[in-house]
């Protein structure tokens, strides 16, 4: 088993090409020029987010957030339906993503983590800088700095842990390259870190999940206490930014669990119990209960609720079957508009052929999480994740699907594969400008507008 980035692969007799294609083989010649183009590419991944500006949106899921930020701040609460101020919460009424505790509140469907790291920042800008939400032309300038520090920051520390992560699996500098090239240009990722939401965030934290408990799972790094408390760390902030995306660190951590089992426990354990109680103690304060209210179907039931007679997108009556199809491969479909992301299949299955580094125990969990989180994405929602680009709840699945596509694309070499690469990669850019210049609006993906027409 290789325990550092410096020791090289040595083929085992018998070995077949596509192990080799698997292996990690940091340490190869040509792997300073390689490491040197990977770091040229991070560099280009994140300029966009910082010298790019296609204008903020402030939509329902923002509105949702700053109620909360707004109560907070100006009335001390978490209830955003009878502030203390005569003017009444200026976004409660702009939004339709609130639910109704058991004393008859109002707060916001939003996890409460993000919106009180928002809170903290605006109470700072408020006091020295004098902003207001309430002031309009204000607004922005306050979204600005959120989503320099909650949002682009974020994305480039998840590019930065997704590097990492792509040379624990191989030294080729160039083909880990082309993966994060991927994540940048040819994604949903981007589309999203112009504006306030979840999953750029979560997308992030899962990287450094990733990184941490797939180089320690297989022995890539050394299994170090901090290192543990590190992988916790990040577990826990993808579980308080998008709940469902906890699958993917919570099988990681099971794997983790059974080959060191006291570290894990012990150091992991201490690395998600901040965020994690964080969160439970929150949630119980504000609702009674430290269960998600996305599982209390009584509280978005209260009189006047819009989820009682929901419209346009959020009140489709789709099959299963249909919805299914629409979220992968139609109008909607994370793997048509971003085709890129298809890679993934053909590499799982190399990683599940090579079982020399633990690749197999791996890419089965991850395969088998994604499955899971189809089957609650089908039966458990129906609205495409409301009137954005594409199917929104996928973005924090990204991350697991290019590191999945890694071994194929390292073990691509004749032309025709990369005839088909450069197609399925100027497809998913397209769909990637799309997504930042408008990720949020109805029906207006180029599937819908070429193929299937509005949803509604």
């Amino acid at each position: 088993m290789v325990n550092d980035l410096d020791t090289p692969h040595v083929p085992r007799e018998n070995e077949s090409s596509h192990e080799r294609s698997c292996a990690v083989t940091a340490g190869t010649p040509g792997e300073g020029r390689g490491n040197l183009i990977l770091w040229a590419i991070f560099l280009i991944s994140i300029v966009p987010v910082f010298a790019y500006n296609p204008g903020i949106v402030v939509g329902e899921t923002v509105n949702s957030r700053l109620a909360t930020v707004y109560a907070l701040v100006h009335d001390g609460t978490w209830y955003i339906d009878r502030p203390v101020t005569d003017a009444g919460n200026p976004f409660e009424v702009r939004t339709v993503d609130k639910v109704q505790t058991d004393n008859g509140r109002l707060i916001s469907s939003k996890p409460p983590v993000l919106p009180l790291m928002m809170a903290a920042e605006y109470a700072v800008m408020k006091h020295w800088a004098g902003w207001d939400l309430q002031n309009t032309a204000e607004l922005k300038s306050i979204l600005r700095v959120m989503i320099l520090s909650l949002i682009k920051l974020p994305y480039v520390l998840g590019m930065f842990f997704l590097l990492l992560l792509l040379r624990l699996f191989t030294g080729d500098g160039v083909k880990a390259g082309i993966v994060l090239l991927c994540a940048a240009f040819a994604s949903p990722v981007l589309g999203y870190a112009f504006q306030i939401n979840n999953h750029t965030p979560s997308a992030a934290a899962l990287c450094g999940a990733l990184y941490f408990g797939f180089g320690l799972y297989t022995e890539k790094l050394k299994p170090a206490a901090w290192r543990f408390v590190a992988f916790g760390f990040c577990s826990a902030f993808v579980f308080v930014t998008d709940i469902p995306i906890t699958i993917f660190p919570a099988f990681l951590g099971m794997l983790l669990l059974y080959k060191f089992p006291r570290k894990c426990l012990t150091w992991g354990t201490i690395g998600a119990a901040p965020l994690l109680l964080l969160h439970f103690a929150l949630m119980t304060a504000i609702t009674g209960s430290p269960l998600p209210v996305q599982t209390r179907e009584s509280m978005y039931n209260f009189r006047n609720s819009y989820w009682r007679n929901p419209i346009g997108v959020d009140g489709l009556n789709e099959s299963r079957l249909v919805y299914l199809f629409h979220m992968n491969f139609g109008r909607f479909g994370t793997f048509l508009l971003f085709p890129v992301l298809v890679l993934a299949f053909p590499g799982a299955i190399r990683m599940v052929r090579d079982n020399s580094r633990g690749l197999r125990p791996f890419s089965l969990a991850m395969g088998v999480a994604i499955f899971i989180l189809t089957a609650y994405y089908v039966f458990k929602t129906n609205n495409y994740g409301g009137a954005a680009y594409g199917f929104r709840w996928h973005i924090g699945m990204v991350p697991i699907l290019l590191f999945l596509a890694l071994p194929q694309v390292v073990a691509m070499r004749k032309a025709y594969h990369w005839t088909l690469f450069g197609i399925l990669f100027l497809v998913s850019a397209w769909s990637c400008y799309e997504c930042v210049q408008a990720p949020w609006g109805a029906s207006h993906e180029w599937t819908c507008r070429i193929f299937w027409g509005p949803v509604f």
